[in-house]
């Protein structure tokens, strides 16, 4: 089955206001983390919930960078608290998605580019601040091959 651009956009449009209701804000970091999880899913051919999904996530627990998890979370309905999500403290941000009945898996990370643009222009901003849910909607925007690279383990 092919979904279209149109159906897609509002699927990520709809996960989006579900992290930001989770989250508390918007904010690039949790898009990411939303963007991440929808790859991992497309690539491991699944659905989020599925309970043979396992999520390790690399990135500096410390916010912004620790909001991944929670759009990680919304994603792909691993968390934290049915153990299916873990993380490992990295200056390095990304995630292996794996499907433990197939062995299957997926790597996906952020750019370093882009992870260090995006320090940069959060230096000093709130978490409410327009300028932040104005970089959240260009992470949601930009495509795929300019923020990520996918490598099947």
């Amino acid at each position: 089955m092919v979904t279209s651009k149109r159906s897609q956009e509002q699927g990520l449009e709809t996960l989006l206001q579900a992290a930001t209701g989770l989250h508390g804000h918007s904010g690039p970091f949790l898009t990411l983390g939303v963007r991440m999880g929808l790859i991992g899913l497309r690539e491991l051919g699944t659905k989020g919930g599925n309970t043979e999904l396992y999520v390790t996530a690399t990135l500096r627990y410390d916010v912004p960078f620790s909001c991944m998890l929670d759009g990680i979370q919304t994603s792909t309905k691993c968390t934290v608290g049915n153990k299916r999500l873990t993380w490992k403290e990295s200056e390095k941000f990304g995630a292996v998605f794996l499907l433990r009945n197939t062995g299957r898996q997926v790597e996906v990370k952020v750019k370093s580019t882009v992870a260090q643009e995006l320090s940069r222009r959060l230096e000093k901003k709130e978490p409410l601040d327009e300028q932040v849910r104005q970089l959240a909607s260009e992470i949601a925007s930009r495509p795929e091959r300019e923020l990520f690279s996918i490598r099947h383990e």
